[in-house]
């Protein structure tokens, strides 16, 4: 009795997850539809600011803000150039190798035709 109860959950717990087999592979961290819609008035820029402007008057606020929205847009930029910098390089050197794979076929094309070339004297002598 107890094998046909250890059999039946085993079943059951295989049937429950044979769902999970079917997922597809996902790409491991945030989507890139969560940083298009990110903007600089997340939760935490927003917390960081209102401790920096605590107790400042007016003025000296809407200027602290703009300064921290500027810094903000410039960090964004430069994260932003670094990245297309590294796609360049990384075109770069996939194109690179594409060439260097290039030339080694025809290299070894090359090859084949003079063993070829080689070979077919070689008859020719014989006869």
């Amino acid at each position: 009795m107890k094998k046909i109860l250890l059999f039946t959950m085993i079943v059951l717990l295989c049937i429950a997850s044979k769902p999970l087999w079917a997922q597809e592979e996902k790409k491991k961290g945030a989507s890139e539809t969560a940083y298009e819609h990110a903007s600089e008035n997340a939760i935490f820029n927003r917390v960081s600011d209102w401790f920096a402007t605590i107790g400042k008057s007016k003025e000296e606020k809407a200027r602290i803000l703009e300064e921290r929205r500027l810094q903000r847009a410039a960090k964004r930029a430069e994260k932003e150039l670094r990245k297309a910098q590294k796609e360049v390089e990384e075109a770069t050197r996939r194109e690179e190798r594409e060439r260097e794979r290039v030339q080694e076929r025809i290299r070894e094309q090359q090859g084949d035709v003079q063993k070829g070339l080689g070979k077919g004297r070689g008859k020719g002598r014989n006869k």
